[in-house]
């Protein structure tokens, strides 16, 4: 009996998920260690045995080396590959190669984690098909009610489950477990509130998604509860960015949802969209009365420019900008934002009067940490990856109704069209969450894994072309 490797590779590429829920207390950085070495594991595994797969499965090789050339010649394919050899290119013409290659042990980033990152969305897109798209959502569900679970636990302050549910003196923030819930922040296993948000945004896709394929009514009212469970902790992480970026998904999907359909389809996204709009607007008007301040996880309503929060990034904004001044090309190189902010030091910062933030290894947003780090073409090619998605998702959709209205030959069906309007969508509307959460914040493995998810399963809609001559 012949042994499938691509089967093999797929097992190890299922499990990539779940590293999200590993917390290594025996490293100094336990939220943080542990999972890029289980991420990188697990692709590693993968490659090596889609790698045998190729040099000892002769009939089934040649379907998967059809399916990569036809993966590289995706226009999502080649701008990903472009931004991953900018990020390379940018490390080794920067000004601390080895940094940027093997970044640090804190972060765990740089040019290994982003090839293990291509490599996963290379691995991805040639092997899965639609039934292992939706096993991998449904072990990404899994992962994050885990992720959850041990957030929960380090609340109730469990022995052996870590969280920051001190202050600086040591004295518990809280004495009971609602009180710490509600005052610090919800971090999960990710060590870090403002990561939780975003993530759990692509958990509820994932969700909503597989809601969309599922008629069983258990699974649906299932899947329902597991939304509302993600979103309960969701608003407990209170990350302002991050809820600026679901406004954004939201309001990106329903005016999609109402430009594609037609008759009552239309006017009831209509009515949705002029709904969820004026309860924003209240939310956001009255933000500053008791009622609201007396909200759990209120402080996502108190946005502003004059925040210090906010203040300490734009300074830091403007360090990245004169950074980028002087090496526009290829920029400082991906993990060496500390020797630009050092450099161009916002004195600001530093207030001995009063607590506050005065150093940086990141601009606190991907747009300056691109900029810098990688210069105007890793900049550029970053910001491609999603013009050249929603071109693509917009161009597909007009190509379709011409040819068919023409009964033109070489007619092509594109699987994204197979879609139901709800899936195109939630593909339309999730990149927006993550671009407007981007303004505030930087990527992380959590959030990068995630992403190159959601591009491999949007260029697996993109390259299953089957055209037909008439």
């Amino acid at each position: 009996m012949s042994i499938d490797f691509f089967k093999i590779s797929k097992f190890f590429l299922y499990l990539v998920p779940l590293c999200v829920v590993v917390v290594s207390t025996a490293t100094l950085f336990p939220f943080i260690v542990g999972k890029y070495v289980w991420f990188r594991t697990a692709i590693d595994l993968a490659f090596i045995f889609f790698l045998l797969g190729l040099l000892l499965l002769q009939e089934e090789a040649k379907e998967h080396e059809n399916r990569l050339r036809k993966i590289f010649s995706s226009p999502l394919t080649i701008i990903i590959s472009l931004f991953v050899l900018f990020f390379i290119l940018a490390g080794f013409f920067g000004i601390d190669p080895s940094a940027s290659f093997w970044s640090n042990f804190e972060r765990g980033e740089g040019g290994l984690q982003i090839l293990h990152l291509y490599v996963f969305f290379l691995l991805l897109c040639t092997l899965f098909k639609r039934e292992n798209w939706l096993t991998l959502f449904r072990v990404s569900l899994f992962a994050a009610v885990f992720l959850i679970l041990y957030g929960i636990a380090a609340t109730a302050l469990i022995g052996g489950f870590v969280g920051t549910f001190h202050d600086q003196g040591g004295k518990l923030i809280a004495d009971s477990f609602l009180g710490r819930l509600n005052v610090a922040r919800f971090q999960g296993s990710l060590g870090n509130p403002a990561y939780v948000g975003v993530y759990l945004i692509f958990i509820m896709f994932y969700a909503l998604y597989l809601f969309t394929e599922t008629k069983a009514r258990w699974r649906k009212n299932f899947l329902v509860a597991l939304l509302i469970f993600y979103f309960l902790f969701f608003w407990l992480a209170q990350t302002r960015g991050v809820f600026l970026g679901l406004f954004a998904a939201i309001f990106a999907g329903v005016v999609y949802f109402i430009f594609s359909s037609r008759g009552r389809l239309k006017k009831w996204g209509i009515g949705i969209l002029a709904f969820f709009v004026a309860v924003t607007s209240i939310l956001f008007y009255f933000r500053d009365t008791s009622f609201i301040n007396n909200l759990p996880g209120s402080r996502v309503f108190q946005i502003s420019l004059t925040e210090e929060t906010a203040q300490t990034r734009l300074w830091t904004w403007g360090s990245a900008l004169k950074g980028w001044k002087e090496r526009p090309i290829l920029g400082w190189g991906p993990e060496n934002f500390s020797v630009v902010f050092d450099k161009y030091f916002d004195t600001r910062h530093f207030s001995p009067d009063k607590k506050s933030e005065t150093w940086f290894d990141r601009a606190h947003s991907i747009y300056f940490d691109y900029l810098t780090e990688t210069g105007i073409l890793g900049y550029l090619s970053f910001v491609g990856i999603f013009v050249v998605l929603y071109v693509l998702i917009l161009r597909r959709r007009k190509t379709i109704e011409r040819t068919d209205s023409k009964l033109k030959i070489n007619k092509e069906i594109i699987s994204f069209q197979n879609l139901s309007l709800g899936q195109k969508s939630l593909i339309f509307a999730i990149p927006f969450a993550y671009l407007v959460q981007g303004i505030v914040l930087f990527d992380i493995l959590p959030t990068y894994l995630n992403l190159f998810l959601f591009l491999a399963f949007a260029n697996f809609h993109f390259t299953n072309v089957i055209k037909q001559n008439d």
